[in-house]
């Protein structure tokens, strides 16, 4: 039986259309036209990281594989290590520290001269107000060494192995507890009224992936699939 669009309801169809974007993500990212296949083994080790238990490795992976397959004339295909890859990246990721948050509140004082109206003469009439904000100032740090070891086994075998120390830095400068007449902030400031979505443990891990070791790991893949 062939149901029509008209008699489902809103909340069903968007059940459907949910059910079926998932259906196709789970088919595997778009394969590129005539490329030939490379499977590939990620392993990756982290130690005994207290900050890392927070981060999912699987979708860490993930985020190494999609760099690596960029610009490349093959697709990488991820497998597991014992499933015959023709390409393995074994990667530790050592030392990795996300350090206290820094924060810095400086109350600052805001003055604007706007006219309010005319004087019987036909002159403007000048006022001066005043409102005083809190600027924030938002900085973590981060820093970790990624050791790699990068095998081909195809029929020009060649290892790559190479140690990468990366640092990465947030800071963020936001606006909150304006007090006052409103008027006197300029209005650029308010752009900077939401302290916005601060990074977590996975966001610094891929940022400082992405300093150093994914765009020299991706180049060596381009070298040898030229």
């Amino acid at each position: 039986m062939t149901l029509k669009s008209k008699h489902l309801s809103p909340f069903l169809l968007i059940f459907i259309l949910l059910f079926s974007a998932c259906g196709t993500s789970q088919k595997g990212r778009s394969k590129r036209p005539d490329a030939r296949v490379v499977p590939i083994a990620i392993n990756i080790q982290s130690g005994n990281n207290h900050d890392l238990n927070f981060v999912n490795m699987d979708y860490y992976r993930l985020q190494v594989l999609d760099q690596l397959d960029n610009f490349l004339n093959v697709d990488l295909d991820l497998v597991e290590a014992d499933e015959n890859p023709e390409v393995v990246l074994d990667l530790n990721i050592d030392n990795f520290v996300l350090w206290p948050k820094s924060e810095r509140i400086s109350r600052r004082t805001l003055r604007r001269v706007i006219q309010v109206g005319n004087d019987s003469a036909g002159k403007p009439i000048y006022q001066t107000i005043v409102a005083s904000v809190d600027i924030i100032n938002v900085e973590r740090r981060s820093n970790a060494r990624f050791t790699t070891t990068l095998t081909f086994k195809g029929a020009d075998p060649k290892t790559y192995k190479q140690s990468f120390y990366s640092n990465f830095n947030y800071a963020n400068t936001y606006v909150d507890n304006i007090q006052g007449d409103p008027r006197a902030v300029d209005p650029s400031l308010y752009s900077m009224r939401s302290m916005g979505m601060e990074p977590v443990e996975i966001d610094f891990l891929l940022n400082l992936s992405r300093r150093d070791m994914l765009p020299r790991l991706s180049y060596q893949f381009r070298s040898y699939y030229k």
